[in-house]
């Protein structure tokens, strides 16, 4: 059955359209931290003890009260306390104590004087600065405090939050069950990589793209395979996912040929939420329900292929896993260096090349943006975003980029 949806729906809409028919896992598993990264968590975690757990030094130097911190008094050492001492004794009055980063502050003692800031002579000290009450002390739960949240629920675990929860005493945590993913390819032309070539056919990348796509996102993957452009063969691989996967992607088949059976299919095992999207490229994405699996047709072009996984299917992965809000990219303003015309109407992500200048960025597009070349991601670092509405940029006006990544190389492109 299919619902009646206007010829094209928008990337905003799609999106909106595709999240609000997405469930959300429930059932969840307890695992280790270290196979935690990058997994959902399935509900708040409260901090188990206070950290630190009792007040401390922050840094090499000696402890006393402020009361006897006088300028130019020879102040007598009394004890040391290293990091892990456990028996320390009550500071006595009008001495010092040696104290090294992280050591538990004697009681008594409230302040730690920067040895930098302490002339030592045998057993004595003399303080050359005078110190602030409290400087340079970790208080007990200055950081997290008993009882508190430290990380909500519907998070993605990454390297800050186990470090945070192993700083908790804590080795496990409750996180959603891994996301299981069907992919699959259509098309009689496609051929495995490390083959030879044979007449007329092509290498079959798109699965390998998706996959790596999607490794971050840390999902139970089934490869399906590459299936023929063959309606029963198609309808055996889609009702085999349907009992083995909450989410099946398909790559191809979903055009306006003769061979391209995918959307058929899926409306004959279930629904079809809306197909085609105004972007470009990746006009052809379907999203639909089979029973219980989720279904995302991408377009057999391997830019475009790439791009939508990005646009919809990631958030639609995210929604489905339980993260709490899916991620948006990063958007910066840079400015054209050539100018851009085109035919309005749908979104497009051009493939670019920004660099930065003094005070921003500039932003130059590739000369190629077929969706069927592969090389021109590869050669951009960023999306040059144009306004489905717009039909032309002119050099030196502002635009929106989304980079690939956050961090700058030697040459300083991201």
């Amino acid at each position: 059955m299919s619902v009646a949806t206007p010829a094209w729906l928008s990337l905003d809409d799609a999106r909106e359209r595709a999240l609000a028919a997405t469930p959300v896992l429930t059932g969840t598993e307890t695992v280790l931290l270290a196979e935690a990264l990058n997994r959902i968590t399935a509900c708040a975690i409260q901090a188990p003890v206070n950290v630190p757990p009792w007040d401390n030094s922050a840094m090499d130097g000696y402890a006393l009260r402020a009361e006897d911190a006088d300028l130019n008094t020879c102040i007598p050492v009394s004890m040391t306390v290293f990091a892990g001492d456990s028996q320390i004794q009550e500071l006595a009055r009008g001495t010092a104590a040696r104290i090294m980063t992280g050591a538990p502050l004697p009681a008594g003692a409230d302040t730690v004087v920067m040895q930098e800031n302490v002339q030592r002579n045998g057993d004595d000290i003399v303080i050359t600065e005078p110190p602030r009450q409290f400087a340079n002390i970790r208080r007990k739960g200055n950081d997290i405090t008993h009882g508190d949240t430290v990380i909500s629920a519907g998070t993605r675990l990454n390297a800050a939050h186990l470090m945070l929860l192993a700083s908790q005493g804590l080795d496990t945590v409750t996180v959603y069950r891994p996301l299981r993913v069907g992919l699959m390819v259509t098309g009689d032309e496609l051929q495995t990589p490390g083959t030879p070539l044979q007449p007329g056919h092509i290498y079959e990348s798109n699965r390998t793209g998706l996959k790596a796509l999607l490794a971050p996102l840390a999902v139970s993957v089934t490869d399906y395979g590459i299936v023929p452009d063959d309606k029963a063969a198609l309808i055996n691989v889609m009702r085999r996912a349907c009992g083995e996967v909450d989410m099946l992607i398909s790559s191809g088949g979903v055009s306006v040929g003769d061979a391209d059976y995918v959307k058929e299919v899926l409306e004959s095992l279930g629904d079809v939420n809306f197909w085609k999207v105004a972007v470009k490229p990746g006009k052809p994405f379907a999203f639909g329900m089979m029973d219980n699996t989720c279904f995302c047709g991408v377009p057999g072009n391997p830019v475009s292929a790439y791009v939508t996984t990005q646009l919809l299917v990631r958030p639609v992965i995210e929604r489905y896993q339980g993260l709490a809000a899916p991620t948006q990219p990063l958007a910066l303003s840079a400015t054209l260096t050539t100018a851009v015309q085109r035919r309005a109407g749908r979104t497009e992500f051009q493939r670019a090349v920004m660099h930065p200048t003094q005070g921003g960025w500039q932003v130059t597009p590739l000369p190629r943006q077929s969706s069927g070349v592969m090389s021109s991601v590869t050669q951009a670092n960023c999306y040059l975003v144009v306004p489905a509405e717009v039909s032309t940029l002119d050099a030196g006006s502002p635009a929106t980029v989304l980079p690939f990544d956050t961090r700058l190389t030697p040459e300083g492109v991201l």
